[in-house]
Parts: C-alpha cells; sequence; structure tokens
C-alpha cells in the first residue's frame, strides 16, 4: 500500500478505537486477550518474515540498529511506563490539564512516529500480515491511553486532543518516511525498519512473558498467544 492511503488508515483505525475505548467500555479480560493475541501475531511476523527480509537487505551490520530499537524502547518506557504493552497507572487530582499524561503521551508518539517510518517505503506497506500485526498492535494502546484518560479523570477535550496526537503521530511518520528519497533515503528506510523490529520485539515478548503472570497457567491467555503465534507465522509465508 503507498504511504498516503496507509497513513490514512493508520489514522483511522487508532483514532476511533482510541474515541470508542475513552467513551464506551471494555472488559479487563477482553483487553488482556487482546494483549496476549496481538503481541503474539506481531512477534511471529517479526522473526519469522521482517527479521529474514530486514538481514537481506541491510547487511549484518543491521543488528546494530535492531539492538538500537531495542533500547530506545527501554528507555521510552520509563516515560510511557509501560502502556505499550497494557500497563495502566492512573493518577487522581482536580485539575484535568495536569491529569493528562504529557510524559506518557510523548513517549507513546515518538513511540509511534518511529515505528511509522518504514512504512514509507511501498515495499514495506505491501507487506500485509506485517502492517495487520502493527495495525494489531496500534488497538490495545489506544486503548489503555483511553483507558488512563477516562480514569484519571482528564476532561472530554483534552482527552479527545490527546487521542488526536497519539493516532496522528504513526501517519506522520509514514509520510515522512515517504517523503525521504534516493539510494541514501533507501538505506536510511531498511536502518529505520531494523529500529522499529527491535522495538516491536521489546514490546511482543514483553507481552507474551506478562500472559503467564507469577508463571501462573491462564488458559485463555495462553490460548490466545499460540493462536496469534500459528496465525502470525502462517500469514508471514502466504505470500511466498
Amino acid at each position: 500500500m503507498m504511504p498516503l492511503p496507509l497513513a490514512g488508515l493508520f489514522l483511522v483505525v487508532a483514532l476511533a478505537v482510541g474515541l470508542w475505548a475513552r467513551f464506551g467500555r471494555l472488559a479487563a479480560t477482553r483487553m488482556r486477550l487482546l494483549l496476549a493475541f496481538s503481541g503474539a501475531f506481531l512477534l511471529a511476523v517479526t522473526i519469522s518474515h521482517m527479521l529474514p527480509e530486514v538481514y537481506e537487505r541491510g547487511g549484518h551490520h543491521i543488528g546494530t540498529w535492531l539492538l538500537g530499537g531495542f533500547l530506545l524502547q527501554l528507555v521510552l518506557e520509563y516515560s510511557s511506563r509501560g502502556i505499550e504493552h497494557g500497563h495502566i497507572h492512573v493518577r487522581h487530582g482536580h485539575d484535568a490539564t495536569a491529569l493528562l499524561p504529557w510524559g506518557t503521551l510523548l513517549s507513546l508518539c515518538l513511540h509511534s512516529f518511529v515505528e511509522g517510518i518504514p512504512f514509507g517505503d511501498p515495499s514495506v506497506g505491501a507487506e500485509t500480515a506485517f502492517v495487520a500485526g502493527v495495525l494489531l498492535h496500534k488497538l490495545p494502546m489506544a486503548i489503555a491511553l483511553a483507558t488512563l484518560l477516562r480514569g484519571s479523570g482528564t476532561d472530554t477535550r483534552w482527552s479527545v486532543v490527546a487521542l488526536v496526537l497519539f493516532a496522528t503521530a504513526a501517519p506522520a511518520g509514514i509520510l515522512t518516511g515517504g517523503a525521504i528519497g534516493g539510494e541514501l533515503g533507501a538505506a536510511m528506510l531498511v536502518r529505520a525498519l531494523a529500529v522499529a523490529l527491535g522495538m516491536l520485539l521489546h514490546i511482543s515478548t514483553t507481552i507474551i512473558f506478562e500472559a503467564t503472570p507469577e508463571h501462573r497457567f491462564d488458559a485463555r491467555r495462553s490460548a490466545a498467544v499460540l493462536v496469534g503465534l500459528v496465525l502470525g507465522a502462517l500469514s508471514s509465508h502466504a505470500g511466498h
């Protein structure tokens, strides 16, 4: 898919789900199942398809950029407090603007922007399974942000502002990536893809590890992980 339509798709999905979660309700159990499935699906697509591709295109030195993305996500989580993989820490108070989690929002937007850049390459946008995996990853992020906004008492106006900013971050990254041209630009997009994959590896593995908190077996969440892994592996090979 070309960058502009793909940017529109990311915008609509993230904003629609975020607004629905802000003004509606989602059972915590369903949220955990969605997290487990999306994390497993994304991990399977990343390992079975996208990692071999990025090494083929970038050479063995691309591993440095993968590690950089992994570490970048580790740093971002100091501000986001793990909202990318479902952690929600609600603050209560009286000033609605102060309650808006600006640090969390900035971290999520930066994550989404960096994640969106490689999709400026039409060949990456054509990877349907990878697009689906990242979109699935966006759903619990939008839901978690909306839940945080609602739980902390942030008023409607500032909640909508926060959700719009979050929803536009990935499209901004996609359009930025699409504006990069030439041979140097192509090399930069491969490195951006490696960084994004490093970030996604961090998030998806964390989600799966947290699918069995305190090592207690949860049949439904384990089943969601298994289904996500199988579907992700099958979908990533469907085009070959």
